[in-house]
């Protein structure tokens, strides 16, 4: 039979045991496995955070951190730390990340993490409450004084500053050799506030035992807390349709009017813009429309039917600040700008007439997502010469194709109002672990 010494020294060999073996096998661990446990940790992490369950991603993203250090992991961390209304450490950690020194070489994923962290920084200082605590009579004046904030023991240094803590109720007494609160105050602290309280403590008073108070009864931080958001990518495409008004003005050549040849109409657009550094554009657009005619039309007679038509080709840039929120487009471009004007009587041509020539346009817009669409009420606006026609002067004969002399040349403007839908796609993914 073994004795209790016996017994004693077995199991404490057998723990002995286990712990070595666990120990080994841990070490023995390689760094692709442990980047693909981290991986698998992350992906789980990031699942819950987008269905709301912040505190059990908080544990996937700490383990995932712990099997590989990774600024993807880091920035998740704190966000899970600001949206459980840990605001303090998770702006210690937003530092943290922000002072990370990449290696060269880092992929994409993990620089993209730590600008937006850099970004998302002031947003949750800015939340961060803070309690100034004093006593009356001052430190100074009491002998082994002893401050209890929800049942731990405050540092001395720390009285009367500011001190940062997250939101949530605060239950807070005071004693020192003699003297103490005769009861507890409780300091309910929302986001954002800046409360002092002063401890009066009573002579000969007895302290009484401080212990953490209950939840408070509002969300201290209920209404601010930000959406878990990644930002857009550094590259993507925008590709769709435009339709709406097509308004011409201005003059065709000199002492010929727009409005006298043509009057708006209904036209529509194709845009393909190719976003880099997540917020520029570079496109492609084509723009047609029918155009009205006047009730008059010089140089014919008689009963005819008209047709007009004009379509632009250009290249653009421009901006997008937020792609994946409201948010305004704008951009400036060069093209290519043809009108022609057909007139006939039944089923023969009487006049046939057209012209070219180079056009600057500027647009606007509200980018408006719903889902993987941007809907974007916009207007175009042109401006250009025609250089070369068929005799766009409607009280000439018409001519072969050719220049149109300088002294003719005259400027015109068109407009476009009308609606785009976009669909947008995002070329990478959002930041990733590894």
């Amino acid at each position: 039979m073994m004795t209790a010494f016996s017994r004693l020294f077995f199991n404490l060999l057998a723990v002995a045991a286990i712990l070595f073996f666990t120990t080994r096998a841990a070490a023995q661990m390689s760094e692709p496995e442990k980047k693909s446990a981290a991986r698998a940790a992350y992906l789980e992490g990031t699942k819950l955070q987008d269905e709301g369950k912040f505190e059990e991603a908080l544990k996937r993203f700490d383990s995932a951190q712990k099997l590989f250090d990774a600024p993807t992991h880091v920035l998740r961390i704190a966000e899970c730390q600001a949206l459980t209304g840990r605001l303090v450490e998770a702006s210690e950690t937003y530092e943290l990340l922000a002072r990370k020194m990449l290696p060269p070489g880092s992929p994409e994923a993990f620089t993209q993490a730590q600008q937006q962290g850099q970004a998302e920084l002031p947003g949750v200082r800015a939340r961060i409450p803070s309690l100034r605590v004093t006593t009356k009579p001052g430190a100074q004046q009491l002998k082994n004084l002893v401050v209890n904030i929800n049942g731990v023991t405050m540092l001395n240094d720390v009285l009367g500053l500011a001190r940062p803590l997250n939101p949530g109720l605060y239950r807070i007494s005071a004693q020192a050799t003699g003297w103490a609160t005769p009861q507890s105050v409780d300091i309910p602290l929302a986001e954002k506030e800046q409360k002092s309280v002063e401890l009066t403590l009573v002579e000969g008073a007895t302290a009484t035992a401080v212990v953490a108070p209950p939840p408070p009864a509002f969300d201290p931080y209920e209404g601010t807390k930000p959406k878990p958001t990644h930002g857009p990518t550094s590259t993507g495409l925008l590709f769709g349709l435009r339709g709406g008004a097509v308004l011409p003005a201005g003059s065709l050549i000199n002492g010929v009017q727009m409005a006298d040849v043509s009057k708006g109409g209904a036209g529509g657009g194709i845009d393909i813009y190719g976003r880099v550094a997540k917020i520029f554009l570079l496109g492609l657009t084509v723009e047609a429309a029918s155009l009205g005619a006047p009730s008059t039309t010089k140089n014919a007679t008689g009963t005819f039917d008209a047709t007009l038509t004009t379509t632009y080709f250009g290249v653009n840039v421009g901006v997008l600040p937020n792609v994946d929120a409201v948010s305004f487009i704008g951009d400036i471009g060069f093209g290519s700008r043809s009108f022609s004007s057909t007139l006939k009587s039944g089923s023969v041509v009487t006049r046939e007439s057209s012209a070219n020539g180079l056009e600057f346009a500027l647009g606007a817009g509200l980018s408006i997502p719903a889902g993987p669409v941007r809907i974007v009420p916009r207007v175009n606006f042109g401006v250009g010469s025609f250089a070369t026609g068929t005799s766009p002067n409607p009280t000439t004969p018409p001519t072969a194709e050719g220049d149109i002399p300088e002294k003719d040349r005259a400027t015109h403007t068109f407009v476009f109002l009308g609606l785009a839908l976009y669909y947008s796609l995002d070329f990478g993914s959002k930041p990733a672990p590894l």
